[in-house]
């Protein structure tokens, strides 16, 4: 299972963040036995699995309040004696069977992201099967990935890239990429790509980053369409497709 996979597993439970931040170490340590993960990395990955958004300081004390896990200048590793804790939290999800999602007449249709790149099938599957069992949130923040992964291959196809990214190549946050995509005519887009660029962006961020906003099946209902044509506009102008 990849970390993503454990991370939309992990959504299922109803965990503190300091136990979804031990369950991610228990993840890291079934792969490499006593690694230590440091407090910020485990709340990055947290966020961006659209789980919450830990403040590092306090989930860092969160941590080590539980005493399940041996605190260095490395970070965090779980206690030996204490695996078979963390694991008991998550038997619902390491039992469970591999969901069944309608990839056909999925949110996005298999065959507008089929054959194009490993890591794009991978999120478009998992915005299907989110979508398909309820986790609206979850949709909503892996979309919003989705489509900064592909405007970012539009922009390295056309080697514009440093239209979007800093003096040290490190690319602007969404909002930037879109402003420069839309505002300043950095792709050629559709109008109506143009349009379901931005409600999509403030759907992602708010499932993200707002904690009394929860999505529901209508907020994605409503731009479904638009997402599709996006998503394929996209993957046309980056060529992607084998």
């Amino acid at each position: 299972m990849e970390l993503e996979d454990f991370c939309i597993r992990l959504n299922q439970l109803e965990l503190s963040n300091a136990q979804r931040a031990l369950a991610i170490l228990w993840f890291h340590d079934c792969e490499t036995t006593g690694v230590y993960v440091k407090a910020s990395t485990l709340a990055r990955t947290i966020y961006t699995a659209g789980l919450g958004n830990p403040n590092p300081t306090q989930l860092e004390e969160a941590i080590a309040k539980t005493n399940l896990a041996l605190k260095s200048k490395a970070g965090f590793k779980l206690k030996p004696t204490e695996r078979d804790t963390i694991k008991g939290w998550l038997m619902p999800i390491l039992e469970g069977i591999t969901a069944d999602v309608d990839l056909e007449h999925g949110y996005l249709p298999e065959a507008i992201w089929k054959n194009t790149r490993g890591y794009v099938e991978k999120i478009a599957f998992q915005v299907n099967g989110c979508f398909q069992y309820g986790f609206y949130d979850g949709a909503s923040v892996l979309l919003r990935r989705l489509v900064e992964t592909l405007l970012i291959e539009c922009y390295e196809h056309d080697k514009t890239q440093a239209r979007i990214s800093d003096s040290d190549g490190n690319y602007f946050m969404l909002s930037g990429i879109i402003g420069d995509a839309v505002d300043k005519s950095g792709l050629s887009l559709g109008r109506e790509t143009k349009a379901v660029l931005r409600e999509l962006k403030a759907i992602g961020d708010r499932a993200a980053h707002n904690r009394r906003y929860n999505a529901v099946r209508a907020d994605l209902e409503k731009i479904r369409l638009g997402v599709r044509l996006v998503v394929d506009e996209l993957i046309q102008l980056a060529e992607l497709r084998r």
